[in-house]
This record gives structure tokens, C-alpha cells and sequence, in this order.
């Protein structure tokens, strides 16, 4: 489904460039990875030199176009998953033309808020109710006990709220030093603290450390910037909104089991030592000196982690479909050209995003497009540190969401450009929305 929607997009996107005429501004190097990207998964799924037999576990060879270059080790795999990127780093060139747009920015943002809240929700009324499972259906067999909201793996949810928490903010931020209707600021308030309450009812420890180690930059970098631009008594309804803000966590906390999280907080000196994700990376490192300038081929971790870890001295119980490590996990399946190229995509897009905001132009951004920018620059961070211990990078709900906020970092480098189009369009008319600005 989400292949099928981000197709249509970037077809309907491509109609208009056409019917507009118009070119639009992408990054020189973020067009070079794109092809370059592109150009090597498919070449690796076209060039496939065998497919995995799941119910035999074997390799059945393939006749492939050049044996004697790279190919993947499972063509289906492969294939399905260069579908999926392929469109990912497509959406990525169209948010970028996309942020251009001042109205389509805060639209853009604004839905992120609205499903961040939603989703934060679902998840706090099933911890709520005791739902075992994903919208209250029955328990399946292998019991999913650590789902939270649409997510069956805790980490994950746990990755995806810390996506998505820093934009709430971000929003309840700008609705309270704008002219916002109050209405508005309501709003916004609640989706943050509907989704900061779903960080802390959820069990994933790594992902509530990261949570809190964002949460303090934050208050580093904004709170004394914006104590300055309150005046006493706003101070001391701010204090007082802080208070009621602790207190509905508190009260949620307790309707959602908060005991659950800080329960596995008291066992973490006996699992982490413990934790099998060590000795799979273990087993993963083994197979480093094989994987040559292009890996194994995209999406083929599953199929041949197996057979390293049925030899390696560091075996692992049970079925690896992922492994607890989206970097080494990377450079397996793309090798050191792949992941170095998508290392480039990832990291230089936020480099990209913080030597533009801290440029003299960046100054006469739009107060969106700074918040923006660096809310997203933050939840970056906080993805990037959870795939050092998870899989968050390899989950396709969360791969659309980093794209998104990719396209943000990349587009920031010709939004000089745009703000001029737009202060000149300001003259002849504006918006209500953008003139509260």
C-alpha cells in the first residue's frame, strides 16, 4: 500500500512539473546518490545470481546477465526491496520541491502532528484498557507482548515516537509565540503531551533515554530564547502550565501502566549483558571480510545471516529477520560502496540542514521554516542513535518518515531562494495563516 501511494504521488508530481513547466530546485549531489542508489540496488537485483528456497533453505542458482560482476544472493528479496527504495528516495526529491512552498510546509507539518497525536492515542488506550493485542484483536500464538499502538516490536514504536514528538513540539512552540487561535494552541499542546506520554508508557528503554537526552537539547536550546520573549506574568502561566503539563503525565502514566516501563528499568543491569542482539552482531562481524564493494544484495540479511550463525562460536537462538544494528545490518547488504553512499544520504543531509540554518540568510526564514528545520534536524539524531541498538531504519512506516524529514534537511540548502519568491508574491496578496508570521 505504501508503495502503491508514494507511486501515485510521484507520478501526479511529474504531472505537474510538465504542466507547470518548471524545473524544480533539487541538490546536484542529492540527484547523484539518488541515481547512484538506485543504479546499484537494481543492478544487484537484476544481476541476481541465485533465490532463497525459504522452505528448504537453500540457494537455488540463477542465470544471471554477468557472473563474473556482483549480483544478489535472493533476487526476490532484492527486487521487492529496490521497489521500496527506489520510490523512498523518490519522495525524498519530491519534499524537497515540496518544502519550496511556505503553505505546503506547514501543511506538511501539521499532518505529521495530527498522526503523531493519533497514533500516540491508540497507543496509550490499548495500555489503558489491556489490549493484547494490535486494535484489541486476540493474542496470536507466538504472543506479541511488547507491541505499542501499530507497532508489534516496542523499539520501533518506541523509534517512531521520538520521530515524531519534537515536530509536536515544534508545533505547540509556534502556536504560542504566534498570534494562534486559542483553539490552535490547544490543539497543538495535546498532541504533544499525548505523544511525550506514549515515550514513557512505552517500554522501550532506549528509546525513553533517547527521548530524554532530546528533550534536555531542547530546553537548552529554546527555553532561554523564549523565557526572553515572555513577560512576567506569561512566565508565570508558563510555570503553571508546566505543572498541569507534569501532572496529566503523571495521571496518564498511571491509567497506562507507566509500572511496565519502569519495571524493565529495574532489570536492565541483568538483560543487557545478557542480550542476544550482542552476539548477533557478533555473528554479523564474522561475515564483514565477504561482503566486497556491494554486499550481499538489498534486503538479504534474513537470508543469509543464517548461514554464518549456524558455524559462528556466537550462535543465536531463533529467526533473525533484522538484525539489532541498522549500520552493520547496512553494510551487509549494500557493502562499502552502498552504505558508504547511503551514510552520505543520511548524515550529509543533516549537515546540509545545520550549516543552512546557521547561515546569515537563514535569519530571514519564515519562523516555520526554522522550527521546522530544526525539530527535524533533532528527531534525525534521535533515529540515527536508535539504530545503533535496533532496526528502526529497516521498518517501511518509519523509512517514509525519515525521508520526509530527509527532504526537509536536503531543501533547506534553496529555501533562500524560495523566501525571496515569496516575499516578492507578499506584495501582491498574502494569506491570513501567513501573515500571523
Amino acid at each position: 500500500m505504501i508503495n502503491w501511494l508514494l507511486l501515485a504521488a510521484f507520478i501526479l508530481w511529474v504531472i505537474e512539473l510538465l504542466i507547470s513547466g518548471r524545473r524544480p530546485a533539487l541538490p546536484r549531489l542529492l540527484l547523484f546518490l539518488t541515481c547512484a542508489l538506485v543504479g546499484i540496488g537494481g543492478w544487484m537485483a537484476l544481476n541476481a545470481k541465485s533465490i532463497y528456497d525459504s522452505d528448504f533453505y537453500a540457494f537455488v542458482p540463477l542465470w544471471n546477465l554477468a557472473p563474473q560482476l556482483a549480483g544478489s544472493v535472493d533476487y526476490a528479496t532484492s527486487a521487492a526491496w529496490m521497489t521500496r527504495g527506489a520510490l523512498l528516495l523518490c519522495a525524498i526529491l519530491f519534499v524537497v520541491d515540496l518544502s519550496q512552498s511556505n503553505r505546503w510546509l506547514l501543511r506538511l507539518w501539521y499532518t505529521i502532528g495530527l498522526v503523531a497525536g493519533s497514533i500516540a492515542f491508540l497507543g496509550l488506550l490499548q495500555k489503558a484498557t489491556g489490549a493484547r493485542m494490535i486494535f484489541w484483536q486476540e493474542a496470536p500464538p507466538w504472543g506479541a507482548t511488547t507491541f505499542f499502538a501499530t507497532y508489534y516490536y516496542h523499539g520501533n514504536a518506541g523509534a517512531y515516537l521520538n520521530l515524531v514528538w519534537p515536530l509536536t513540539a515544534g508545533l505547540a512552540v509556534r502556536a504560542f509565540t504566534t498570534s494562534s487561535h486559542p483553539g490552535m494552541r490547544a490543539l497543538w499542546m495535546s498532541m504533544f503531551i499525548l505523544t511525550l506520554a506514549a515515550v514513557a508508557a512505552n517500554t522501550s528503554r532506549m528509546a525513553q533515554l533517547i527521548a530524554l537526552l532530546l528533550f534536555i537539547a531542547l530546553c537548552v536550546k529554546l527555553g532561554p530564547t523564549l523565557l526572553r520573549k515572555l513577560s512576567r506574568i506569561e512566565k508565570n502561566i508558563a510555570i503553571a502550565g508546566a505543572i498541569a503539563i507534569l501532572l496529566t503525565l503523571v495521571a496518564l502514566g498511571q491509567a497506562t501502566h507507566l509500572e511496565q516501563p519502569l519495571n524493565r528499568w529495574q532489570t536492565v543491569s541483568e538483560r543487557i549483558p545478557n542480550d542476544a542482539r550482542w552476539r548477533a552482531s557478533r555473528v554479523a562481524i564474522s561475515a564483514l571480510p565477504d561482503v566486497g564493494f556491494f554486499g550481499f544484495g538489498p534486503g538479504t540479511f534474513r537470508v543469509v545471516f543464517p548461514s554464518y550463525n549456524s558455524v559462528s562460536i556466537n550462535h543465536v537462538p531463533g529467526t533473525w529477520r533484522f538484525l539489532h544494528e541498522d549500520y552493520l545490518q547496512t553494510v551487509l547488504e549494500w557493502g562499502w560502496v552502498g552504505s558508504g553512499l547511503w551514510g552520505l544520504l543520511f548524515f550529509g543531509g543533516m549537515v546540509i540542514a545545520i550549516r543552512s540554518y546557521k547561515k546569515p540568510w537563514a535569519q530571514h526564514w519564515r519562523p516555520r521554516r526554522r522550527l521546522l528545520q530544526f525539530f527535524a534536524i533533532v528527531a534525525l539524531v534521535g533515529v540515527a542513535l536508535h539504530a545503533l541498538i535496533d532496526f528502526p531504519l529497516q521498518i517501511a512506516s518509519i523509512q517514509l518518515y525519515v525521508a520526509t524529514y530527509l527532504g526537509l534537511c536536503w531543501g533547506g540548502a534553496a529555501w533562500q531562494r524560495s523566501e525571496v519568491r515569496g516575499r516578492g508574491k507578499e506584495h501582491g496578496g498574502q494569506s491570513s495563516e501567513d501573515s500571523r508570521e
